[in-house]
């Protein structure tokens, strides 16, 4: 097997080729001078499995292009087998058409990947709805990291309450924490009786921060001693990151998106799956 390293995930890459002792390739990409993209294998990949890693942020829409080129290049040059690693995988959005004329991001990426990789991987895919791997004519593998959440805060955030916000949250918090509370977005409803105090320390557990808004707005309403956030995905669009370390006391992400608050790692999560398939 090669690891393939692409732009947003090098570092990642070379930690899962390094945990399953096989070659690593440092793709090279590079723009031309008119902003046409150029993809180069450094590794002989014919007749090899080809594990391409690639995180969806920052720029999905030229990172994914890197994927399609990759994908299609290692196809061309005799790859056995192309599986495409998604840390963080975008484009899940939108999986219905709300209006007329609009297209539908999930549809389109989804019929790409059928027909220029084997097999995708993806860890705790933002979803809407729980339809997508119908949408694949190729395997689906949806890694979570629910065991790796729950050893950090075990570790780290010993004493604090958990938080959800919102239902997908919540049942993500309920991993790491089976009395974790639910709090609906926009309102300080809890409904769970064990209530948020004035001195309780609050560890906010969910599956994506992006603008961060939402979060900020239902911090906002929490009345407690101390915020701290847990996050598989921190994209921390914008200034988001430096607004909620104003009110927050440790901001933790797992290294699905490269980020500062990079803490918990899933390259041995996503080895161990690569080594099963």
């Amino acid at each position: 097997m090669i690891i393939a390293g692409m732009s947003n995930s090098k570092d990642l890459a070379e930690k899962i080729a390094r945990r399953l002792n096989v070659d690593y390739d440092d793709l090279i990409l590079r723009d031309f001078s008119d902003g046409e993209l150029h993809v180069k294998f450094n590794c002989d990949v014919k007749g090899k499995k080809v594990a391409l890693v690639q995180s969806l942020y920052p720029y999905p829409n030229h990172s994914f292009f890197e994927v399609m080129y990759a994908a299609s290049a290692a196809r061309d040059l005799g790859a056995k087998e192309i599986i495409y690693v998604a840390p963080y995988i975008a484009f899940f959005r939108e999986d219905n058409r709300k209006v007329g004329g609009e297209c539908v991001q999930q549809n389109i990426v989804a019929d790409l990947l059928n027909r220029n990789v084997d097999a995708v991987l993806s860890v705790e895919p933002h979803l809407h709805q729980h339809n997508l791997p119908g949408k694949f004519s190729i395997p689906f593998y949806r890694l979570e990291c629910n065991e790796a959440l729950r050893k950090y805060a075990r570790d780290n955030f010993s004493g604090c309450k958990i938080v959800g916000f919102g239902e997908r949250a919540w049942k993500l918090a309920k991993h790491v924490d089976k009395n974790a509370a639910l709090y609906e977005k926009g309102n300080h409803g809890n409904v769970n009786e064990d209530k948020i105090e004035y001195g309780d320390n609050v560890l906010i557990v969910d599956d994506i921060i992006a603008s961060g808004n939402s979060m900020m707005a239902n911090i906002a309403n929490l009345k407690c001693k101390k915020i701290n956030v847990l996050a598989v995905h921190g994209l921390f669009n914008g200034d988001s990151f430096l607004r909620l370390k104003g009110i927050a006391e440790r901001i933790v992400s797992c290294n699905t998106v490269r980020h500062e608050s990079n803490k918990i790692d899933v390259s041995g999560l996503i080895a161990g799956k690569l080594m099963e398939i």
